[in-house]
């Protein structure tokens, strides 16, 4: 590629990552001044059934479709590969329909309308967004930028305007957020059709889940790759959501509220910064590693991937920096009165973001070695230690002990991985 393409590229890929980042800045203000603290909060867990849709289903084929869109362009099997996805988003689209239904008939029976309303509106939302990656994964892989970026801040626009508008008409509570920000993901969703088209239909392919994961080489070998990372889903979950339900147990909702959007907050600029690394370093990588065969793709591309590695943990190390400078304003500027007291953590929340952040970018490297389950083991032990350490510090240390059992448990992550990482390259001489 040229310097003028890459710098097009560049621009399109921050472009897209800035409007994201600011939309959802504007969001996490709106909702936090016109819910508060105790309907922020209820909105915070029901988006962890919609991360958990992500971390379990969504996020592993998209990942799949990710590291498979070279290996298949090498193979003459787009076609096929494009069939396969489409087949797998039906059938969990339909499957996330009987669960809504299921939720739906438990809602009456109980006579928990508001976290039956909640948790429905959390399912099509999850399925909704986690549909939008899958096909961004493929926008990505293919390098259209342009597409990528105006999809992704379409998204951001649409979820704030449905959210706003259901928040206004239906009432103050994070249900009506939840709904708006379905609506918002299914017209998103509306959209990524004009850009991605229509798959032509694959001669000769397999129909049926069957024939896609049965005789079909390339059923099997992306329903392998898609399901190892699955197994990720099971610490991911207890890293990722525990922390909220631990504190709504131990203390209450409106604690959850403030511990969310501090947490968001902090890991804005994170996933900012890594969005935009994953975005431009790991179709690169991955194009280069080819089919993890050659010795000589493997060392330039684990060279490509440290170098930038050393360019993401100094931009992540400045940012914790503004923020335990500047923490207060930055909280008064994002949220609203009632969270400023515990303005305070917001630093330590930024580091806990960095270093994990810096750590999963190194995870990269185990899927240039085609080995993803390397990474089983640090996942586990770092939901282990963060979740321990968890419900022994907030007992007595309340929303701080989260903080720092965050940035231990992150710290340990980023070790383990690195110790996997070397054994890695040992093995392969």
């Amino acid at each position: 590629m040229t310097g003028r393409a890459i710098r097009a590229e560049l621009f399109w890929i921050v472009t897209g990552q800035a409007l994201t980042l600011l939309l959802g800045m504007i969001t996490l203000k709106m909702l936090t001044y016109l819910l508060g603290p105790q309907e922020y909060g209820r909105f915070a867990l029901g988006l962890t059934v919609a991360g958990t849709l992500n971390l379990f289903v969504y996020g592993p084929i998209a990942h799949a479709v990710a590291r498979y869109f070279h290996l298949c362009a090498n193979r003459d099997a787009l076609v096929e590969l494009h069939r396969l996805v489409r087949f797998l988003l039906r059938a969990i689209a339909l499957g996330v329909l009987f669960g809504g239904v299921a939720v739906a008939f438990w809602a009456s029976a109980s006579a928990e309308f508001g976290w039956g309303l909640l948790i429905i509106a959390a399912l099509g939302y999850g399925a909704s967004s986690g549909t939008l990656s899958v096909w961004l994964a493929d926008i990505n892989t293919r390098r259209e930028r342009r597409s990528y970026a105006l999809l992704q801040s379409a998204d951001a626009l649409l979820r704030l305007a449905g959210a706003m508008v259901l928040v206004v008409l239906a009432g103050l509570t994070g249900g009506a957020a939840m709904a708006g920000f379905l609506l918002g993901a299914a017209a998103s969703l509306w959209l990524a059709r004009f850009a991605k088209g229509e798959v032509p239909p694959a001669p000769h392919a397999p129909s049926g889940c069957r024939g896609l994961f049965g005789k079909n080489r390339l059923g099997r070998e992306f329903g392998g790759y898609a399901s190892s990372i699955s197994l990720f889903a099971i610490p991911a979950i207890f890293a990722s959501y525990g922390d909220r339900w631990i504190i709504q147990q131990m203390l209450n909702d409106a604690h959850v509220g403030i511990y969310v959007a501090l947490a968001q907050i902090a890991n804005a600029p994170a996933n900012l910064i890594l969005a935009v690394f994953s975005q431009t370093i790991n179709p690169i990588l991955f194009q280069r590693a080819g089919e993890s065969r050659s010795g000589e793709s493997l060392r330039a591309s684990r060279q490509l991937l440290y170098r930038a590695l050393l360019v993401l943990a100094a931009m992540l190390a400045f940012m914790t920096v503004v923020s335990f400078v500047f923490g207060e304003w930055i909280v008064m500027a994002l949220t609203s009165a009632e969270f400023a007291p515990h303005a305070g953590l917001l630093w330590i929340l930024v580091l806990a973001a960095a270093v994990f952040q810096v750590a999963q970018a190194l995870a990269s490297e185990a899927f240039l070695y085609n080995r993803p389950l390397s990474l089983l083991l640090p996942k586990i032990v770092h939901a282990i230690v963060f979740l321990g350490l968890a419900l022994w510090l907030v007992g007595s240390r309340q929303l701080e002990g989260m903080a720092v059992a965050a940035v231990v448990a992150a710290t340990v992550y980023l070790l383990l991985l690195i110790g996997a990482n070397l054994r890695a390259v040992r093995a392969r001489g």
